[in-house]
């Protein structure tokens, strides 16, 4: 269903359907003859108008349409002395006309009905997820942050991913997830978990003793349904580049530095969902250095799942997108805003825009200058850096 925001504008609206009309004219003016009607095809006319436009726009159009209609039939006359311009031909076709209009009004009113309505939920949507997954700013802790965040649900502007950074006196704390399920159900406990993180990750409590935190907060949430939560969770110092990371059920955090073909998974050890820590505890900390220049990417497995439909079908079943190699080329150098706008072109273009799952990213970089120092020339693709190691 189109948007108010999507649909034509108000000249175009009002000029197709009339343009559409005088095509008809032109055609009978130098084609038509006794073998030949053109007067009937201007029903089209009003269906053109609904199609694009509003009740009144379509009542217009229908208007124009018979008076076109008229005028043909006269030349007609003209040309044909023994047609009548008021008989039952000529009459037939106007009834039709002004039925067919009337038609195309009721079907015009009902659509934009619903797309007024559409736009309404759309709006709601809209709040709902500046409320449920504030966007991060631009620039934290001495470092730069980014994120998007694409729902497969179609019209849908939310899902059950979910992307958080906050400062604090540890560093920089940042959350990547995805919640077991869709709809109304997963939104809602991705709220939860949401505001328990921005809560909770300035209490003093260490990387893994916040994701058992993270852990209780989704038990209380799901009711005892056993749904689950996988995250990643990182914390960066900006100044030094020292982080932490852990993953409960999640893929692992990737690191990209400039010039790298290849974006590279760390070396974390994955811990049981939240939700279901309680199986064998909180996950091990992954403890490692981000260099200057180097980017970290926490995603969700919207896009490492993104696949290609094989020919003839609608179900995703071919290959898996290279997810590695397309977070290299559009996140290893240049704006961060137009990678993440590159990334999601990228999934969308391998799956031909079937995402079976919704798909956040979240990057994080750290700047070649420092707070307070000189800004540092935008890296290029010739640069070269170490990727962090596993303590």
């Amino acid at each position: 269903m189109g948007s108010p925001a999507a649909r034509a504008s108000r000249p175009v609206r009002w000029a197709a359907p009339v343009l559409l009309g005088l095509v008809f004219v032109l055609l009978d003016w130098y084609q038509g003859g006794p073998g030949v009607q053109y007067p009937g095809t201007l029903v089209a006319v009003p269906l053109l108008a609904a199609a694009l436009g509003g009740p009144f726009t379509t009542a217009g159009a229908g208007v124009v349409a018979l008076v076109l209609a008229h005028g043909l039939t006269v030349l007609e006359a003209v040309r044909t002395p023994d047609f009548e311009p008021l008989g039952r031909a000529a009459v037939t076709r106007l009834a039709i006309i002004a039925v067919v209009t009337v038609i195309a009004v009721v079907a015009a009113w009902h659509r934009s009905s619903q797309e007024r309505s559409a736009s309404q939920v759309a709006a709601v949507a809209d709040a709902a997820q500046l409320a449920i997954l504030e966007p991060p700013p631009r620039r934290i802790g001495g470092l730069r942050c980014a994120s998007t965040y694409r729902s497969a649900t179609q019209l849908a502007r939310i899902g059950g991913d979910l992307v958080a950074v906050v400062e604090t006196r540890q560093g920089v704390r940042a959350l990547v997830g995805d919640v077991q399920g869709k709809g109304l159900d997963a939104v809602r406990l991705a709220g939860y978990v949401l505001g328990s993180f921005r809560e909770r990750a300035h209490d003093d409590l260490s990387l893994d003793q916040l994701a058992a935190a993270l852990d209780s907060t989704v038990q209380r949430a799901s009711l005892g349904q056993g749904v689950f939560v996988t995250a990643a969770l990182v914390q960066v110092d900006g100044a030094t580049g020292a982080f932490e990371a852990v993953s409960c059920g999640h893929p692992a955090p990737y690191v990209l530095s400039p010039g790298t073909a290849r974006a590279v998974p760390l070396d974390v050890e994955p811990g049981p969902p939240l939700g279901l820590l309680e199986l064998s505890g909180a996950p091990p900390v992954l403890r490692c250095r981000l260099e200057r220049g180097q980017r970290m990417v926490l995603v969700t497995d919207g896009l490492l799942e993104a696949r290609r439909p094989r020919p003839l079908s609608r179900r995703p079943t071919g290959p898996f997108l290279d997810a590695e190699a397309l977070l290299a080329a559009e996140l290893a150098s240049g704006s961060l805003a137009d990678g993440l706008d590159g990334v999601v072109r990228g999934a969308a273009r391998w799956s031909r825009g079937r995402l079976r799952d919704d798909l956040a990213v979240l990057v994080l970089e750290r700047p070649l200058s420092g707070p307070g120092e000189p800004e540092q020339p935008q890296r290029g693709a010739s640069s070269t850096s170490s990727v962090p190691a596993s303590h």
